[in-house]
């Protein structure tokens, strides 16, 4: 393969790996075991050898330096190799399946497994809606807004996680507490690409998401309760866009998901106005 080409399929790969602990299980961030070992004089040519050889256990793997420097060596001869630019250049093993993959950064390496995600899926049967409603993108004059939609947005997400059928696993609805921020129009994605803390990226699939608009003036003049009502009461009036969108969304029961937000809402102590 060409060295370029195969330094770009590394980091594609790199992008969905899952690093391992010291048990050679699925690690969150702080959970990744990082293998010491050392550089130029101290480098543990034997160490990393072992290491190679019992995890990956084959003839030939894919050595990554630079885009003009990648190739597939002979399992052997890595350490060596490695030993010269250790800590000068990150370095990447990965093997001819593309299941496998170690990577060194400084002093100290990482296992890690590959893996693949579709680019879409059908929803499975029988998974409730994941709701997330979102304030946290504020500036001063309406941070106090954003804290005090935290309690009952986490509450409303609870009680809205119900199976609505159609194809929708996922809604999104931000409220955009910046002035100077536009709406984001109704959106529905087979696959969004999330940073995550465990590998490099969660996928998630059939994700609805919007965003709504307050209006600033307004909100100056109103209270933190009443400036939650009236924001819960903007994203019921919102969500007229899911009935729109029934038959994209494979027949989202919209009324019903309507209807349970309209309730909850009541059942906090908040009255919608509906338009």
């Amino acid at each position: 393969m060409d060295t370029k080409k195969l330094h770009r399929l590394f980091y594609n790969k790199y992008d969905t790996s899952v690093w391992l602990n010291e048990n050679l299980e699925e690690a969150q961030k702080d959970e990744i075991k990082w293998y010491y070992c050392g550089a130029q004089k101290d480098f543990k040519k034997d160490f990393v050898q072992q290491t190679i050889d019992e995890y990956f256990n084959e003839n030939e793997l894919y050595l990554i330096i630079t885009s003009g420097n990648s190739s597939l060596v002979s399992t052997g001869k890595i350490p060596e190799e490695i030993s010269k630019f250790i800590n000068k250049k990150q370095i990447g093993i990965m093997n001819k399946s593309l299941d496998k993959i170690m990577f060194f950064q400084e002093t100290v390496f990482k296992k890690g497994v590959i893996k693949e995600y579709p680019k879409s899926r059908p929803k499975p049967a029988d998974v409730p809606l994941k709701v997330e409603f979102h304030a946290n993108m504020y500036e001063h004059s309406t941070q106090r807004i954003s804290d005090a939609l935290d309690a009952p947005f986490e509450k409303l997400e609870e009680k809205l996680n119900k199976d609505y059928q159609g194809c929708m696993e996922y809604l999104w609805i931000d409220v955009e507490l910046i002035s100077h921020y536009s709406a984001l129009p109704f959106r529905f994605q087979k696959r969004v690409n999330i940073a995550s803390g465990v590998g490099g990226k969660d996928y998630y699939y059939n994700v609805g998401n919007y965003s709504i608009l307050p209006d600033f003036e307004k909100l100056k003049t109103l209270s933190e309760e009443l400036a939650v009502e009236y924001i819960l009461t903007l994203i019921y009036n919102s969500t007229e866009i899911l009935i729109k969108k029934k038959k994209r969304l494979d027949n989202f029961n919209a009324e019903k998901f309507r209807l349970d937000f309209k309730n909850a809402c009541l059942e906090l102590g908040y009255s919608i106005k509906t338009e």
